[in-house]
Formats: structure tokens, sequence, C-alpha cells
């Protein structure tokens, strides 16, 4: 149940980040966001880590993974959302980051040892998408191929989803909060040198309150926090499981805004709703949860 509910929790914490970024976006440089929001969370991991009288290790295979975690699973994806979401659509870019359970479960099988394949995860990745195409209205499909760029870009942030999460389960064995601590470090200080040198930042305008209110929550909630539980729950929960959270994030992300912010809600997403549960419940159900101690 704990697992459950952390995942859930995940799902809330990320579905409000797409809303947060395009505020962001509108009076900061993507780059700058994205360096920004991991200087924060960086700075609250560390606490943690140091309330908690542990450290980081010093060997340079452990830095490895730090630094290709960090790398493909915050810094690159960060960026390309928030540049493509300059000229993408929230639906569409939930639309096009289902790519991330669909990649996820085709390709963890062929990596890990305890994940399965079967016809029933092919008709929950299916119904998983036609569950999004509903609940985005089918119209935004017709959007596929304008701003191309920005849509590859946030493909290419998709993949890259899958490939930390299939990483991240074959390989790391640091407690969580290691783990998180030392890729978002190692994140940090690379998105911020390359933001110094390529982003040319004496060029920024004053950004607005609400962005930098949008940008210190995206630190703390959908990065520090966030990435705390992922690390948590991958290892007891498996890469297949943890990606279908893709599918839920959007469907979260338009009730939240009808309770928060008085959009209006349609009776397709609770079609979506179903479809998209028993889509889960089909990729996952045939996987058993590994318990792991704290």
């Amino acid at each position: 149940m704990k697992n459950i509910l952390l995942w859930v929790l995940l799902a809330l914490i990320w579905s409000s980040s797409f809303a947060a970024i395009k505020i962001g976006v509108e009076s900061i440089a993507p780059m700058a966001l994205v360096a920004g929001r991991m200087a924060i969370a960086s700075i609250l991991l560390l606490i943690i880590l140091k309330v908690k009288s542990l450290s980081l290790p010093k060997d340079i295979k452990t830095w490895g993974m730090f630094l290709i975690i960090g790398m493909a699973g915050n810094v690159i994806p960060f960026y390309l959302i928030s540049y493509g979401e300059i000229n993408v659509g929230s639906g569409l870019a939930a639309l096009l980051m289902s790519i991330t359970p669909i990649a996820t479960v085709f390709l963890a099988p062929l990596i890990l040892l305890d994940e399965g394949y079967n016809i029933r995860a092919t008709l929950g990745i299916i119904l998983g998408v036609i569950g999004l195409i509903i609940l985005v209205g089918t119209d935004v499909i017709l959007g596929i191929g304008d701003n191309l760029t920005a849509q590859i870009a946030i493909i290419i942030a998709a993949l890259l989803y899958a490939f930390t999460t299939i990483f991240v389960k074959r390989f790391v064995v640091e407690k969580p909060i290691i783990m998180a601590s030392g890729s978002m470090l190692v994140g940090t200080i690379v998105i911020i040198l390359i933001t110094l040198v390529l982003d040319h930042p004496t060029t920024y305008i004053i950004p607005s309150s609400a962005s930098l209110i949008a940008m210190i929550y995206l630190g703390i909630f959908p990065t520090a926090l966030a990435t705390l539980i992922y690390f948590y729950l991958l290892p007891r929960i498996g890469a297949s499981r943890m990606s279908q959270i893709n599918f839920l994030v959007p469907l979260v992300g338009v009730f939240i805004g009808v309770a928060l912010m008085g959009e209006t809600l349609r009776v397709t997403a609770f079609y979506a709703l179903i479809i998209i549960l028993v889509a889960i419940y089909l990729v996952t159900s045939g996987q058993k949860i590994k318990k792991l101690d704290e």
C-alpha cells in the first residue's frame, strides 16, 4: 500500500510540472529555468543527506552513474521539455510523453531479468495511448507535425526518461537519497556551466514574480521531492510499472485544473480515466512487487 500511495503522490507532483514550466518559461529562458530548479533541488537534497548523517561516495564508478543519471534523467530532458513547451501545447506534450511507458515496456525485458513481456502489456500500452487521445482530444493529433523541432525535443526527452528508468533499475544499488543527491548535484554543475557558456545570462530580462515562484516550486516538488520518491520506488516496483505513471500524470493534471483553477471538466475525462486505469492494470498486474528494506 505504501508503494501505491507514493506512486500516486509522484503522479500528483509530476502532473503539476507542465503548467509550472509553462509559467516559468514566460520570462525565464529554458536553460536558466532548468539550472535554477536543479540548483534549488540540489541544495534541499544535500541538506537531507546531511541530516541523515550520510555522505556521497568517492569512487569513480558511482560518480560516473551520477553523471549518466543526472544528464539523461534531469538536465537534457528538463531542457528539452522546457524548450518544447514554448511551442507545443500541454495536451500534445502529454501525448508525446506517452512514448516513455511504451519504450520502457518493450525494452525492459531485454535488459532486466525480473521484467516480463506479454500480450497483456501490449494491449495495456495500446489502451493507454487511446485513453490519452480521448483525454486531450482528437484534434490534438492534427497538431502532430507542426513545430516539428519542439515536438522532436519532447520525444527525445521521453526516450531519455525510458533509458534512465531501465538504467537505474539495472545498475543502481545506492540508497535513494544518495542517488538523488549525487545525480542532482552533478547535473546542476553541468547545466550551470553550460548556461554560463552558451546561454548568455547577461542578456536575460528580469523574470516575473510568477515565473520565479514557478521555478522555486519546480525545484522543491517536481525535482527534489519527486527524484527522491523515484529512486525509492523504482527498485521496489520495477521499470515497467514505474513508467506507467506517464499515462496517469496528464489525467491527474486535468482533475487538478478543475479542482484548483476552475477549469471545465469534460465528460470524456471520465472515459479516459477508466481506460487508462485498465491500461495500467493490464501492464502491471502480472508483475510482482519486489519488497526491499528501507
